[in-house]
């Protein structure tokens, strides 16, 4: 096999280091993805992975065909209350590494052998410049790949970065395992930090889940919050482990003398971030979200939902076994036993999870295992040189506060942003909706998310047909979208988050600049008490707060009883609203906005009752969603859409999937296509559903019978909506 093969089919694992090699210019590659159900343990899906071996074309599949079992134990050997129904692509976790070179063509075919879902697959961070139809968002650029069906992605992979792809069609097939990297790499002669290391490794951090069904599709007993605990386990790469031969610690191994360019992606679903920090290992920052910044040493990175972050590390220290820690120090502030736990919270039983540099062929033991859970809960140990770190130094690399954006600048000098965009728009996020509770009700509420441009508060509902095939002017009105006007080059958008719970906000079709970012101290990690401060009682000035809706008030919430330590006490009803905001003030902020050398950002965190102020180039025609990327706020309708360059938008291949009543804007003969799409279902269905030859006659003959009475009623007569025609019309 070689090299270029090996690369572009290796699977993301644990030890996951990819050789660097000068390559050939562009090509196609392309890759299969099998999505199966399986049951798996959820804290160690699979143990080994399969090498993918070159098949017909330059299509790359598991050695051994499709149904080559990775899963970790088969399923009634699995410990109950491990069990996980997981959805699996090529039978890993987490799934196939895509990889190219900028500017390659990447054709990849996705096969959905799901028992009862369907599916769709987002290429988070890639601009699909050119093919918005091949953005992946179930009801914006596309319809559900069936149960059944398959269907092939076809894009460029640009920009060149560290990105991944997970499901997009709700919010529960991700954490069920629907997720994997995507790499996109320069040629030698264009990578800038090309000297700094000679071998790659790519680290997926993820909160891990058993049954994200309870604990992502309904909200909590506090409006806008999960059912379950914020955070009990994490994986590095798919691995959770604790020190025991049931549960190693994950490893990252690495070869004294060579230094390594680790991507680290969080991939998560509830958590909102993680803080990564190695023990005795300097880390240089090279890259946040596939932009290039100018190297800065750091000692810790945050990395937020959906966020990537490069850093260079030398395994420069003596063998051993070296400590790596990644913090959800938002959880830690709700730890079992320690801290406050807001009203509506479950206690978090951990927030800090390991795994270790592993020096290969060191002699040193493996660390010893520890006790992950409060009241005796302790920290491992490295061994060997870790057992004795030397101290790190550099920056604390955090964008949660204003101070965090002036680490980092992006690498290339550009002119100065102007200093007036060409539309500024306000976006007030919150929640709405009938919150009261009751015992009936419990644990669920009533309340939706929203984002609200200029004065529209209104929830995401799916529109009837994919909004990019319509461009929003069919079946959408209950689907908040804001249509760029045509003149239109740069836009500012404000953000002030109107709640007291954090959001990750992520932006599809290309990146955004962050010039401007709250600062409120009052309001830190560290101030447990702002998520449950009424707005009468807060530093915030008067002529500054924004209600996100009155209707939430704490007579709307039962008495709570709250543990601080050994002391618990019941928290007090009162009649004082908590969703609000400290919003965007332009007369006295507006002196702190960065417009020399903003950051490149794809995704970012907004703090909590805060305010942010991003810039974006409408310049790429399409509809890109704009939409918090935590995973229990999705089904809450805490989504909206941009419709960029409308009159330039490319057609909708008649190949993509589409549902619903409405025309698709590009279909000249929209009785052509739906005659074309019912040939290749009828002839789907037949493969899924096995019939006689009498059968299949009787169908063929209905199927014709109704096409031709279409195409009589057609002749002569403006074209009709489109029906929905998945599998009901022609099911024998």
């Amino acid at each position: 096999m070689n090299m270029r093969v090996k690369m572009s089919s290796g699977l993301i694992r644990l030890l996951c280091i990819f050789p660097v090699l000068s390559l050939s210019r562009a090509e196609t590659v392309k890759f299969d993805f099998d999505l199966r159900d399986w049951d798996v343990d959820f804290l160690r899906p699979t143990v080994s992975t399969k090498t993918l071996c070159k098949s017909k074309g330059n299509i790359f599949a598991p050695c051994g065909g499709f149904a080559s079992p990775t899963a970790r134990e088969l399923p009634f050997s699995i410990p109950q209350e491990n069990l996980k129904a997981a959805q699996l692509v090529n039978g890993q976790y987490p799934g196939p590494l895509v990889e190219a070179f900028e500017g390659d063509d990447v054709e990849i075919t996705v096969r959905n052998n799901l028992h009862a879902s369907g599916t769709t697959i987002h290429w988070h961070g890639l601009h699909q410049r050119g093919t918005p139809f091949m953005d992946g968002a179930h009801g914006v650029t596309q319809a559900p790949i069936m149960p059944g069906q398959n269907f092939t992605y076809k894009f460029k992979a640009e920009p060149a970065g560290t990105f991944y792809w997970h499901s997009h069609m709700d919010a529960l097939q991700q954490s069920r395992g629907v997720k994997g990297p995507l790499v996109v790499k320069k040629r030698d002669e264009d990578e800038p930090f090309r000297d700094m290391y000679d071998e790659e490794m790519t680290v997926m951090v993820s909160d891990e889940w058993r049954d994200p069904e309870t604990c992502f599709k309904v909200d909590g007993a506090m409006p806008g919050n999960p059912v379950c605990s914020d955070s009990v386990y994490a994986s590095f790469n798919g691995q959770w482990g604790d020190g025991t031969e049931e549960y190693p610690y994950p490893l990252l191994t690495v070869e004294k003398g060579k230094c390594y360019r680790m991507r680290w992606i969080n991939s998560g679903g509830n958590a909102e971030n993680f803080i990564i920090d190695i023990e005795g290992h300097n880390m240089t920052m090279i890259s946040v979200d596939g932009a290039d910044v100018k190297p800065v040493q750091v000692r810790s990175f945050n990395i937020h939902n959906g966020e990537r972050t490069d850093v260079v590390m030398c395994a420069d220290q003596e063998e051993g076994f070296y400590k790596v820690t990644a913090t959800y120090d938002y959880g830690c502030t709700m730890l079992e036993g320690k801290a406050f736990t807001p009203p509506g919270f479950h206690p978090v039983k951990a927030c800090k999870w390991y795994a270790f540099i592993h020096y290969k062929g060191t002699k040193t033991p493996l660390p010893k295992k520890h006790i992950p859970w409060p009241p005796h809960y302790e920290e491992p140990a490295g061994t060997g040189g870790g057992s004795r770190p030397k101290p790190v130094e550099g920056e604390e690399f955090d964008t949660t506060l204003r101070k965090g954006w002036a680490v980092a600048e992006p690498l290339l000098d550009e002119d100065p942003l102007d200093d007036e965009p060409d539309l500024r728009l306000v976006m007030n996020v919150g929640l709405t909706g009938d919150t009261s509770i009751t015992a009936e009700d419990i644990p669920t509420s009533r309340g939706r998310w929203y984002n609200d441009i200029e004065g529209q508060t209104r929830t995401w509902h799916h529109p009837q047909t994919p909004l990019l095939h319509t461009k929003g002017q069919c079946g959408a009105e209950e689907t908040p979208f804001v249509t760029i006007p045509e003149n239109v080059t740069t836009v500012e958008l404000v953000i002030n988050n109107l709640s007291p719970t954090e959001h990750v906000m992520h932006m599809h079709g290309g990146y955004f600049r962050v010039i401007n970012f709250a600062d409120f101290e009052w309001c830190s990690i560290n101030k447990t008490a702002c998520f449950v401060m009424p707005q009468q009682l807060n530093p915030c000035p008067a002529e500054d707060r924004e209600f996100g809706d009155l209707a939430h008030k704490w007579t709307n919430v039962p008495d709570f009883r709250v543990e601080v330590g050994k002391y618990p006490f019941r928290l007090p009803r009162l009649n004082l609203p908590l969703y609000w905001g400290c919003k965007y003030n332009e007369q006295k902020d507006k002196k702190f906005q960065n417009l020399q050398k903003p950051m490149y950002k794809d995704t970012m965190s907004l703090w909590q009752r805060s305010w942010a102020v991003i810039r974006f180039r409408a310049d790429n025609p399409g509809m890109w969603l704009f939409h918090c990327h935590l995973q229990p706020h999705i089904p809450l309708g805490m989504i909206m859409a941009f419709n960029v360059q409308p009159n330039q938008q490319p057609p909708i291949p008649p190949e993509v999937p589409t549902s619903g009543e409405c025309p698709v804007w590009s279909w000249a003969n929209v009785y052509e296509k739906r005659a074309e799409h019912l040939l290749k279902l009828a002839a789907l269905t037949r493969s899924v559903y096995p019939q006689s030859p009498a059968d299949m006659k009787k169908q063929n003959s209905r199927m014709e019978s109704t096409l031709d009475s279409e195409e009589k009623e057609g002749e002569g007569a403006e074209p009709r909506k489109r029906t929905d025609y998945f599998f009901s019309d022609f099911l024998p």
